[in-house]
């Protein structure tokens, strides 16, 4: 610790104690938990958090998934990619980097990540905000600023469902389908709650 009772930047321990803290504030306070609040209970300067992690979904998914589930859970660096596509490629390609990224990562994996996320005191929260904030929410707006919440919410439930019924549950027609075959049959469903007009229901209280 430095005089001041921080760990100064570069301490072998630094980025450990971010992510422990960062761990515990997840499970406790959700995926929107105060980042200056996870510096502090780590004992950094708040600078050192984005100094190691750049944003909010990229310490989650190292804190909370990769160190789980060991993987690399890059879905925030293959989201970036899915933004150059063409509007009228956007569900395809949603549905291609989650597969691809599962199937490498395997089932097991995957199993991991949802018991690490329901073992969080049975919070499936902070993984549903992971992905659906995190993850989708940029991508949504940057093609279509109408709703983009609501819209990524949509796409995130079918891509949870999807990854349940393929890797969790394992229904044979689907765990046996091939990725391209995937894309094709839930494709256009994310690409209609990504582009069609929406009901105009009232949003929740």
């Amino acid at each position: 610790m430095s005089p001041r009772g921080r760990r100064p930047a570069g301490s072998p321990d630094t980025r450990e104690a971010i992510l422990a803290a960062a761990r515990t504030a997840f499970a406790r306070d959700g995926y929107q938990t105060s980042l200056r609040g996870i510096a502090r209970d780590a004992g950094v300067d708040p600078a050192l958090v984005h100094h190691y992690f750049p944003d909010r979904a990229t310490l989650f998914a190292k804190a909370v998934i990769e160190s789980t589930a060991g993987i690399d859970a890059n879905l925030t660096h293959r989201a970036a990619g899915i933004t150059e596509l063409e509007p009228e490629q956007l569900g395809e390609g949603i549905v291609r980097a989650v597969i691809s990224l599962w199937d490498e990562a395997g089932a097991d994996r995957f199993t991991a990540v949802i018991h690490a996320a329901l073992g969080q005191g049975g919070r499936v929260e902070p993984f549903r905000d992971f992905i659906a904030i995190g993850v989708l929410s940029p991508i949504v707006t940057h093609f279509c600023p109408d709703r983009p919440q609501l819209r990524a919410q949509l796409i995130a439930s079918q891509i949870i469902g999807l990854g349940l019924a393929r890797w969790v549950a394992r229904m044979d027609h689907i765990a046996s389908l091939d990725a391209e075959a995937l894309v094709a049959l839930v494709g256009p469903t994310i690409q209609r709650y990504a582009f069609d007009d929406l009901p105009d229901v009232a949003n929740p209280a």
